[in-house]
């Protein structure tokens, strides 16, 4: 009987820290998932000097699974279907030397794949866009930040 008990105790404890572990892993893939409202906070094009935007500005972008929309000013400007998929030729495509592993995937609006090439990087609570050829002085980075709902 005193076996059966302790194997039921530490069947306890793996099972509770088990659980955590999920949610751990959930709460971290939702930090960096696209999946969410994020409102600009930064952008730089072509030879435009940097730009910060404050909180509450309204110009916003909201992922679903498949599905995007845009709003400037609190008004809804354009709305579609998204799709991420692999690309690593961000380097080739911005003429920036970028980190290993950042800017590995790109975003395709409206299946338009025929558009010059946005590539995104999402950590935490930042969703980053890059695009065009910084060299010739027509890159552009965009910064979104992820707003927080409070409850």
């Amino acid at each position: 009987m005193k076996n059966f008990i302790i194997a039921i105790c530490i069947g306890a404890i793996i099972i509770f820290f088990e659980s955590c572990t999920n949610d751990i892993s959930k709460s971290d893939s939702n930090n960096s998932s696209i999946i969410n409202t994020w409102e600009l906070r930064r952008m730089q094009g072509g030879m435009n000097p940097v730009k910060d935007y404050p909180p509450g500005n309204k110009t916003i972008l909201k992922f679903s699974d498949s599905l995007y929309e845009r709003y400037e000013n609190g008004n809804l400007i354009k709305s579609g279907h998204y799709k991420l998929i692999r690309d690593t030729s961000v380097e080739t495509e911005v003429g920036l030397v970028i980190p290993s592993g950042q800017f590995s995937n790109r975003i395709i609006y409206d299946s338009d794949s025929a558009s010059r090439k946005t590539f995104i990087e999402m950590s935490n609570y930042k969703l980053t866009f890059l695009s065009g050829f910084f060299p010739s002085d027509g890159g552009s980075d965009v910064s979104y930040e992820r707003i927080i709902k409070k409850h």
